[in-house]
């Protein structure tokens, strides 16, 4: 199908004389197929934020989109902080294709409308969670972080956090997206930075940072240089914090020298989501070299996910975010229980598409309050603010997406926080003789063998409307009475909002024996996730019926 170059956007954007260069020069070589993608669609909040693939329009993500967005922002923050502007917005950036830039250009756009901006020194780049850390440790109104997390290369996106660290929920979200749609001449809108409102992170939060992590600890005087682990940063963020860290705390840090340093290609790493198979190929090599190490961490390039093998009887295996939650859960609760530093009234929060394992471990076994949300640490940072309403105390949060918060004062899912415990865990449980694995397999003797597996099914952005949608008009208008075999006991629908969450375009179908499943359009990429939760006696069974659940549920969507 030819794209029609009649179309106004595209007229606008290729006749426009101070349009960037480079995305020029992007613009002159797309094909059709580009250029249908590029000005097709329009890039909208999800999940976390904006993400969008690199490139020229209005549907790939540029100098542009930093622009309308900062300015959409930064109206948002005059109308509800007018006496307050100087508390300022923390910026942060990733390895990413210009993203440093990107991070400069907000600043400068924010300090354009009498607000205060901070960069960290040098503008150079940090994790995720120290952005939010220091949001809420410096005072200020918001902040920003210029990543696409997790995603491929050609991505890079724009992540906003409110006073406290946490994602703007959508309430937020739309006046910025309502403000957006008001500009119309962003291609020619240019800005006056003011430098006196330039300023740069004081160390100090860096420090209390650092030493909130150090705190994160049961047993941090006692000698561990006999514990060795494998640590890779997939060439982002994490190399300046986690390994200097766990070297300080006395272990053997071996570092992905290939994984160790900035690197926007990711080209020794392939995909950078620890979720998948591509980022562990060279760590796994280092596997099979260093065959004393105890344990295997990947975290991704803003360091707010972490992945995790364990040498488990001479093998690597790796465990996903509905094995690691639990286990730092068990961990975490048992040390305070042993130590009596369990608080009052605690409160423990997962999103409604992680399995109910942990939920478990920390309702039945430790009495702890279990507070479900919609997917996105946004949600479970707006629940955790209430917590002195409720006369709740924080002691954990997760997301079976591998992320992982252990100590609220950061509010987004920290994996330098989930890195520090989970390898104390190892190296106590080493101590007993035992590995995680070995502990995994207690805790299915306990509560039961959860198996989990995501489906993740992929298309083009501009696909959303015709394969994404028909997934879940069909899921609603049809329905299934049974599935894989299994019976069918109930089905929620969020799409109105459910236990006291806005709506979101999710479907969770529970059986009859205690498995689930649940189907939702993800927030940050153009695809469905399909999360299977399965319960059974042992793992040849659970493997057998989410098989089984999956063929059917193909056959049902006819995918």
């Amino acid at each position: 199908m030819m794209f029609e170059k009649t179309n106004n956007i595209y007229q606008e954007w290729i006749n426009n004389k101070s349009l960037d260069l480079e995305l020029k020069e992007i613009l002159n070589n797309y094909n059709d197929e580009e250029l249908s993608a590029a000005f097709g669609i329009k890039l909208e909040f999800g999940t976390a934020g904006i993400r969008g693939v690199l490139g020229a329009g209005p549907g790939r993500f540029n100098i542009y989109t930093i622009k309308l967005v900062t300015i959409s922002y930064a109206k948002l923050l005059q109308s509800k902080y007018p006496n307050d502007l100087a508390r300022g917005v923390v910026i942060g950036h990733d390895n990413r294709h210009n993203s440093k830039k990107f991070a400069q250009i907000a600043a400068e756009i924010l300090t354009s409308f009498g607000i205060k901006a901070y960069l960290f020194k040098n503008n150079e780049m940090k994790p995720t969670p120290v952005v939010s850390f220091a949001t809420k440790a410096l005072n200020a109104i918001g902040g920003i972080v210029i990543t696409a997390s997790h995603n491929p290369a050609i991505y890079n996106g724009y992540k906003i956090y409110d006073e406290f660290g946490c994602q703007l929920i959508d309430d937020d979200t739309k006046i910025i997206a309502n403000y957006m749609e008001e500009i119309n001449d962003i291609l020619d809108w240019t800005y006056k930075t003011d430098n006196d409102l330039l300023e740069t992170v004081d160390e100090k939060i860096i420090i209390q940072y650092k030493d909130m992590i150090a705190n994160l600890q049961f047993y941090k005087n006692q000698p561990r240089d006999d514990f060795s682990l494998i640590y890779s940063a997939v060439n982002g963020t994490g190399t300046e914090f986690t390994p200097p860290l766990l070297r300080d705390f006395g272990y053997k840090v071996i570092e992905v020298e290939e994984h160790s340093f900035e690197d926007e290609t990711f080209k020794n790493v392939g995909n950078p989501n620890p979720e998948f198979d591509k980022a562990w190929e060279i760590p796994m090599q280092y596997g099979q070299k260093h065959k004393d190490a105890s344990i295997m961490i990947i975290q991704d390039p803003d360091a707010d996910r972490i992945g995790c093998a364990i040498n488990h009887n001479g093998e690597w295996v790796r465990i996903d975010g509905n094995q690691t939650g639990p286990l730092l859960i068990e961990w975490k609760l048992s040390q305070l229980k042993l130590a009596n530093k369990m608080p009052k009234n605690p409160a423990m929060y997962s999103s409604f598409v992680t399995s109910d394992l942990g939920d478990r471990i920390a309702s039945e076994t430790y009495g702890v309050k279990v507070i479900k949300t919609l997917t996105g640490f946004k949600w479970m940072g707006s629940e955790i603010l209430k917590e002195p309403a409720r006369n709740l105390n924080f002691v954990f949060a997760y997301e079976e997406s591998y992320g992982y918060v252990i100590d609220s004062s950061t509010r987004d899912k920290d994996g330098i926080q989930a890195a520090t415990m989970l390898v104390e865990a190892a190296w106590y449980y080493k101590k007993q003789g035992k590995t995680l694995i070995d502990v995994l397999n207690e805790l299915f003797e306990k509560y039961g063998y959860y198996y989990t597996y995501t489906e993740n099914l992929n298309f083009k952005p501009e696909e959303i409307k015709s394969k994404v949608e028909p997934i879940m008009k069909k899921l609603r208008k049809e329905g299934f009475d049974s599935l894989g075999g299994l019976e069918l006991k109930f089905a929620e629908d969020y799409i109105d909002g459910l236990f006291n969450m806005p709506g979101q375009n999710l479907m969770k179908f529970y059986f009859s024996e205690g498995s689930w499943i649940a189907i939702r359009p993800s927030g940050t990429e153009p695809k469905v996730k399909i999360y299977f939760v399965v319960v059974a006696t042992d793992e040849e069974e659970a493997k057998t019926k989410c098989e089984s659940l999956k063929n059917s549920l193909k056959d049902f969507l006819e995918i």
